[in-house]
């Protein structure tokens, strides 16, 4: 069962820790029941950087490539999952930062609004009621593309939760057992 130790499931061991532990047997893992130990370790290395990243998309990219390499998990086939958790982060900053433009405005249109008389009180008005109507709106969606951005780290094992459950690639070669030769051969039970 999957999950953390703390939770009740058992944490997947890598090929090299069944390896050391003599239990990467053949007989464990069927096509329809894989082990952890059959589950291919996906290449090691820098994606490349998608075309037409650019902007605050593009500074992610760069920030999240360095954080995934220092903490060894950062695989070439992670490129569409991170591409698109850029493009995702990038639209939520924007969806921030205009949030922020509108209530400049708004603050602005009321101290403009004691000056005014007539329509153009009217108008300011008019103005403010739309510009309050986008604020509930960008709410909305900030809180939805924050939980969307949450997702994505998860995914990439960039939360505290999800760190213990990230598989980090041990390229280091599995040591030869000393002892094989030893081994009850096939067929003999003491």
């Amino acid at each position: 069962m999957p999950g953390t130790s703390s939770s009740g499931g058992r944490n997947k061991k890598s090929h090299r820790a069944h390896a050391l532990a003599g239990t990467g047997r053949k007989d464990r893992g069927t096509k329809k029941t894989p082990t952890s130990a059959d589950a291919p370790d996906p290449p090691v290395g820098r994606p490349p950087i998608p075309i037409g990243l650019i902007g605050p998309a593009l500074a992610e990219w760069t920030r999240m490539v360095g954080r995934l390499e220092a903490a060894k998990t950062l695989s070439i086939v992670d490129d569409a999952a991170l591409f698109q958790y850029c493009c995702l982060f990038a639209e939520t900053e924007g969806i921030r930062d205009a949030r922020l433009a509108n209530a400049r405005l708004v603050k602005k249109l009321l101290v403009a609004i004691e000056r005014l008389r007539g329509d153009a009180m009217v108008d300011a008005i008019a103005q403010i009621v739309q510009l309050k109507k986008l604020e509930v709106k960008s709410t909305a969606q900030l809180r939805q593309g924050h939980m969307a951005v949450r997702q994505y780290l998860v995914e990439l094992g960039m939360t505290p939760a999800a760190r213990s459950r990230v598989k980090v690639p041990d390229n280091t070669p599995v040591e030869a057992d000393p002892f094989a030769e030893f081994d009850t051969p096939p067929g003999l039970k003491h």
